[in-house]
């Protein structure tokens, strides 16, 4: 298992190649949903709602911030891969707990 391991997930095409717009477009389309989803759930919930929609927010400002600053296409590929994880993390994490206490009610 060499550093050239093809199955190793550092070594995905994904994180080698790959342009800004192939991660910016799809975390884009996933913070619209998720804000889109926490907001219409807010009612229930307000501060998971309004507060998990902020850190959506705020995580694709840091994936556009870091499609400017990092120049090195494996760095910004890799940061991207964890802000969009985080990104869908929150999300659900935030629609749970609104679902949670909707439930406890």
């Amino acid at each position: 298992m060499g550093r050239d391991d093809p199955n190793l997930v550092r070594n995905q095409p994904a994180l080698q190649r790959g342009s800004r717009r192939r991660w910016l477009i799809p975390a884009t389309l996933l913070a619209v949903v998720a804000i889109a989803m926490l907001v219409a759930t807010a009612p229930l919930a307000p501060v998971p709602g309004w507060a998990g929609a902020a850190i959506v927010l705020a995580l694709l400002a840091a994936m556009y911030a870091c499609a400017a600053a990092i120049r090195d296409r494996r760095r910004r590929n890799l940061a991207f891969a964890w802000l969009m994880g985080s990104l869908g993390a929150v999300a659900v994490i935030a629609l749970s707990a609104i679902l949670v206490i909707a439930w406890s009610r």
